[in-house]
Parts: C-alpha cells; sequence; structure tokens
C-alpha cells in the first residue's frame, strides 16, 4: 500500500528539467521536445544567452533560475506557444529577457490559459502577441518596439493585464500599447495597473490602450464582446505624434463597465492633430462608472479633448480631473453622453481650458434625465467659451457648481425642456445662464432644413416621402430650441446681476430670485486678544428667502476673499474656498483697540464692523453692510455649440486622423 501510494504521489508530481551549461540540457527547444518532459513540468534555464526561436507545444512552465540573467536572442519570435497534442493550452514564461530582431516578435501565444510573467522583452515589431482566451499577462517590461507592445484578437473567456510597463516605443505608422480585438465574447476584460509611457512616432498617430477593434479612420469601430470591463489605475504620459493621439479608446458592449483612478498625461500632438486623452462607447444596458481619473497637459492643433464618455446604459462620471489643454482649435474638458438613458456628472473638475478659437469645460448630455452636481470649472479660455453644457432632453437638474468665467463667454449652456438650475456659483461671464437657441450658435433650424426643402421643389415626386420626414425635423428641432429653465437662487458675483446677461432663446428663464452676498462678526464687540468668527454666506436670496436648511446642495470651492485693516485674520487678507456656501475666517484682536473693517469679496464686496476694546466691559456692536458693485465686461459670443456638435460627431471616427 505504502509503495502504491509512493508511485501515486510521483505520477502527480510535475518534474524540473534543468537547461544551461553543464546540465541534462543545454537549449530550451531540447527540454520541451523530449520525450520525458511532460505537461505539467518546468523547464528551469540557467545563466546564459541562448540563441533560439522556441515552440512550445506542451503544457510547461519556462521560468529563468531564481537569480540568473538569461537571455533569448531570436531569429523571429522569442517563444511560440500553440495546442499541445490534446488540444489544450496552459504554458508560463517567465523571467526571461527577450532581444527581438527589427521586425521580430517576443511572444507569441495561439493557444489558451497561458500566463506571461516578469519578463524584459526588447525591441522588435511587437511584444506579445496572443489569441485564443484566458490569458494573463503580469508585470513585464516591454521596451523598444516600433508597432504594439501588448496585440491580442481574443476569442472567449477573460484577459487580464497587469502591473506591465510600456516603454520608448517610436515608429513611424500608428503604434500601439495595447490593443485588443474579439472575435467571440470575454468575461471579463482587466486592464489594470499598466504604465505607458515615451511613445512616440514622427508621422503617424498613436492608440495608447485600445480595446475595439478599428476599421479605419474612415469608418466605425467595431464592437469589443466583453461583459465585464475594469479599466483602473493606468499611467499614459509623454506621448507625441503628428496626426492622432488616443490615450485610452475603448469601444465596448460591455454590460458592466468602470474605468477609474487612471492618470493620462503630456499627450503632446502637432499642428494638424487631433489628441483625445480618453474616449470610451459603452454599449451595454448596464452602468458605466467613469471616476477619479485625472487628466492634463494635453495639446493638439486641431481638436484636444479630455474625456468624451458614450453610455448606452445609465452613465455615471463622478470625481475626474481635467486640466491644461491648450492651443487646439477646439478644446473640451470632459464630455458625458447618456444615449438612451440618465446620466450623472458630478464632483468633476475642469481647469485651464485654452484655445485661440473653442473652448468648452464640461459638457453632459441625456436622453433621459441630466444631473450635473458639484462640478468645479474655472480657466475656460477661447474667443468663443463656455464652461458648462446642459443637456437632459427629458429633464435637467443642474445643482452646486462651481464655475468661474474671465470677464467673457458663457457660464452655463442648457437645451432641455424641464431645467432646474439652483444654488450654483456663477461668476464673472458675459452671459451668466443661455437658453439654447440654434441660431445663436450656427445655422438656423430653416437653414438646416433647407436641403430637405430644395429636394422637395426639385423633386415634387418625393414630397410624399420627403415632407413627413421634413416635419417631423422640424418639430423635433423646435422642441430643441423651446428651453424652460428655472434658475432661481443662484449666486452671480453680484448682489445686482444685470438681465443682459440672461438669455430666454425660445422659451422661459427665470432666474429671480437669485442669491445674494452676506457676512457678519460674532461678536461684534471683542477685547484685545479676544477672537470674532467672520462669516460670510449666501443662503439668503434678494427677496428674503432663507435657503440655510438646503446648505447641502449649494456649491463648494473657489473662493472668498477677507481681508482688515485692523487685527489679522492670520495676515491681513486672507482666501479661503466656499464649503456649501459658506465661508468662515477668525478676526485675532492683537493691534489695539479700534473699530475694525472686514470685508469679504467674490466680485461682491460686502463689510462689517468689529469694534474692538482695550480692556473688557459693555459691548457695543456697530454693522455697517455696503455693496460694491461687479464690473461688467465681455462681449457676445456665438459658435461654440457647433464645435461640441463636432467633437460629438468625432464619435463615429475611430482614427480621428481625417478630422479637419
Amino acid at each position: 500500500m505504502v509503495a502504491i501510494l509512493f508511485l501515486c504521489a510521483g505520477d502527480a508530481s510535475a518534474t524540473q528539467w534543468e537547461v544551461g551549461s553543464g546540465q541534462i540540457y543545454t537549449t530550451i527547444q531540447s527540454a520541451i521536445d523530449n520525450s520525458n518532459t511532460l505537461n505539467g513540468d518546468v523547464i528551469n534555464v540557467h545563466s546564459g544567452t541562448y540563441h533560439e526561436d522556441v515552440i512550445v507545444n506542451k503544457k510547461l512552465t519556462i521560468q529563468a533560475n531564481t537569480g540568473d540573467r538569461v537571455e533569448i536572442n531570436p531569429t523571429n519570435t522569442a517563444f511560440t506557444l500553440v495546442n499541445d497534442s490534446t488540444g489544450d493550452g496552459g504554458s508560463t514564461i517567465s523571467g526571461f529577457i527577450l532581444n527581438n530582431p527589427q521586425n521580430g516578435t517576443g511572444i507569441n501565444i495561439s493557444t489558451n490559459d497561458c500566463t506571461i510573467k516578469n519578463n524584459k522583452i526588447n525591441g522588435g515589431k511587437t511584444g506579445i502577441v496572443v489569441s485564443g482566451g484566458n490569458t494573463t499577462i503580469i508585470d513585464n517590461v516591454i521596451s523598444g518596439q516600433s508597432e504594439n507592445g501588448i496585440l491580442g484578437n481574443l476569442s472567449h473567456g477573460f484577459f487580464t493585464v497587469s502591473g506591465n510597463h510600456i516603454l520608448n516605443m517610436n515608429g513611424e505608422g500608428i503604434i500601439c500599447g495595447v490593443t485588443v480585438s474579439t472575435n467571440g465574447t470575454l468575461t471579463n476584460f482587466n486592464l489594470i495597473g499598466n504604465t505607458l509611457s515615451n511613445i512616440s512616432t514622427s508621422n503617424g498617430a498613436i492608440f495608447g490602450f485600445q480595446l475595439g477593434k478599428s476599421k479605419g479612420a474612415g469608418g466605425n469601430p467595431e464592437l469589443a464582446n466583453v461583459i465585464n470591463l475594469m479599466v483602473t489605475g493606468n499611467i499614459i504620459e509623454s506621448v507625441s505624434a503628428s496626426s492622432a493621439i488616443m490615450g485610452m479608446e475603448i469601444v465596448s458592449n460591455s454590460i458592466n463597465a468602470m474605468i477609474s483612478s487612471n492618470k493620462i498625461s503630456h499627450l503632446q500632438g502637432s499642428a494638424g492633430s487631433s489628441v483625445y486623452a480618453l474616449e470610451a462607447a459603452i454599449i451595454g444596458n448596464g452602468t458605466v462608472k467613469i471616476s477619479k481619473n485625472i487628466i492634463s497637459h494635453i495639446v493638439a492643433g486641431q481638436q484636444a479633448v479630455g474625456m468624451v464618455i458614450v453610455a448606452m446604459g445609465d452613465l455615471s462620471l463622478e470625481n475626474n480631473q481635467v486640466s491644461s489643454i491648450s492651443k487646439a482649435k477646439a478644446s473640451v474638458a470632459m464630455l458625458g453622453l447618456g444615449l438612451l438613458n440618465n446620466a450623472t456628472l458630478k464632483n468633476n473638475s475642469a481647469s485651464d481650458i485654452t484655445s485661440p478659437s473653442i473652448a468648452a469645460g464640461i459638457v453632459g448630455v441625456a436622453l433621459a434625465h441630466l444631473d450635473m452636481i458639484h462640478n468645479r470649472v474655472n480657466g475656460v479660455n477661447g474667443t468663443n467659451d463656455v464652461s458648462m453644457v446642459a443637456a437632459g432632453f427629458n429633464t435637467t437638474k443642474v445643482t452646486g457648481n462651481n464655475i468661474e468665467g474671465d470677464g467673457a463667454g458663457i457660464g452655463i449652456v442648457i437645451c432641455s425642456p424641464n431645467g432646474t438650475i439652483n444654488y450654483n456659483h456663477i461668476t464673472n461671464y458675459n452671459y451668466y445662464i443661455q437658453n439654447f437657441l440654434f441660431s445663436n450658435f450656427g445655422p438656423s433650424i430653416d437653414e438646416m432644413l433647407k436641403p430637405l426643402d430644395d429636394a422637395i421643389k426639385k423633386h415634387p415626386e418625393l414630397e410624399p416621402i420627403l415632407k413627413p420626414i421634413r416635419d417631423d425635423l422640424d418639430k423635433l428641432l423646435h422642441q430643441l430650441e423651446n428651453s424652460n429653465t428655472n434658475a432661481r437662487y443662484n449666486w452671480y458675483g453680484t448682489n445686482s446681476p444685470d438681465a443682459a446677461k440672461f438669455f430666454l432663446g425660445n422659451g422661459t428663464l427665470n432666474y429671480y430670485p437669485w442669491l445674494v452676498l452676506n457676512i457678519s462678526a460674532n461678536p461684534s464687540t471683542i477685547n484685545l486678544g479676544e477672537t470674532s468668527t467672520i462669516t460670510a454666506n449666501v443662503y439668503h436670496d434678494v427677496a428674503g428667502g432663507d435657503h440655510s436648511a438646503d446648505a447641502a446642495l449649494f456649491f463648494s470651492g473657489p473662493r472668498v476673499t477677507f481681508t482688515t485693516n485692523l487685527g489679522n485674520l492670520g495676515s491681513k487678507s486672507i482666501t479661503v474656498p466656499w464649503v456649501n456656501g459658506l465661508a468662515i475666517a477668525i478676526l485675532r484682536a492683537d493691534e489695539g483697540p479700534g473699530s475694525a473693517t472686514l470685508t469679504a469679496a467674490d466680485y461682491q464686496i460686502v463689510q462689517t464692523i468689529v469694534n474692538i476694546q482695550g480692556a473688557p466691559g459693555p459691548a457695543k456692536t456697530t454693522n455697517i453692510t455696503s455693496v460694491v458693485g461687479m464690473e461688467i465686461t465681455g462681449s457676445p459670443l456665438a459658435g461654440i455649440i457647433i464645435s461640441i456638435l463636432l467633437v460629438l460627431g468625432g464619435l463615429t471616427s475611430a482614427k480621428k486622423m481625417v478630422w479637419v
């Protein structure tokens, strides 16, 4: 019985075969090919340089001996993994340095259930090629390729790419860091914690991380069939190209999708280029979550976009940051589109979005309900610029956002039959709020319908077909123009906003009553050495209504400046952020008795007095409040929505290398 158990245990355990100088085998291929090497065995390779193109046709673990430097210099492909005699795969390649020839490949996998880990793959045309399914690629360094870091065409199962560094790629034409297409359905696609850096081409385009096979610049991308999609914790940086850059392009019919905590920065396009940091079109019916992504330093010639997200299901776009987009003729920080359902854009920030022509901050679109809540936008600057566009074709709610202009441009453009804009900070614009009107931003409705009208006149026989189409379009376009907007209870940087800064269009826009800035001191009489709490808030409206009970709905972020002529606030002047419509400073009576004049300024300036006494005694309170109106600057703008539509239209172009 003991002997039988021993033999059974021996049959179940893997055998380790040694390769190298002085070992049983001198080449990796001879160790694999030997009839004694069985599925499940280990090929352990010792120090040295091996001039081999290895074909793995058994289910093996092939590894570099611990602590040894093992290099493979192939003629074409270092490792080719194919099915074993039973039609199965399942090999692991670990710990090697692969030095590919100019047009070579590091590892080519045409079987299933393989793992590639802890390798250094240098040069060649492609680092790793994958087909089949259930493949894991982790913790590899892939460097110096001219076309592809990792190239996959997958049929089933899962695909996990995690912890890899893909860097120093340079070539001509199209260069791709990780590109995956599908010819079946993946259960899971996991792209986690990878770094892509220092990628360049002098006469082509770059795709950093790409899911979804593209048909080319003139066609639409094919969907990747993935049930669960997770793209998290990746870094893309230092990428330059002449025609187009796509940091991440994801086109999938995933039911569940999460794109989170990725950092994309320093994408540099040339004069005629278009650069998109993150573009995702998720055409499944589940919730699409895009959160905590940080995008910065995007430069292009034609179009520069931080983030474009299209979802067929509910879209959640939260806690993302986009900053420093410049030079392109059209620059857009963030666009979220709920194609059929709801869209929520919450706690996002956009800053320093500049263009010599068109600039836009955060754009939200939903065919059902749209929520834009507690977002922050500042520094959007172009010949034509708008900080926020809200288009909810059923209902729209814009609440608690903090947006600030440069004296020109538009704060919010809204397109909704039932729009609510409340408790927002909307300061320093030529127009605070505009209802959408086609003729203000491009062709009028009649001009857009003119080709159909001309076709009907030229071909009367087609009128029964074309006339109903023309009438339906006319009705739809006029519905889009008839925005009915409740814009009560917003702060505009002045206690007396100019009515000319509100554009009604063909709808209604009710902005009265608006919020007003107040300041108070508690206590208003103090002794030397004591303190008083100075509070600024916009909790009251001009009609006397008190909204402090709705404080959680109010905006936060920049900014209130407090000053004093006596005592100090930490200094004579400090700037603090708004926190839900409230800002606080502490006055310290440390300079002597007298009357301290305290001011709070957010474009509007209000003031109060704190009586500082030299010794304890009865306090006399004097409150003085004065108003200084905000300077009104700026000029009417036109053309912004056409550029936004151009961006939307660009979603149908996979490569975006031919846009002008």
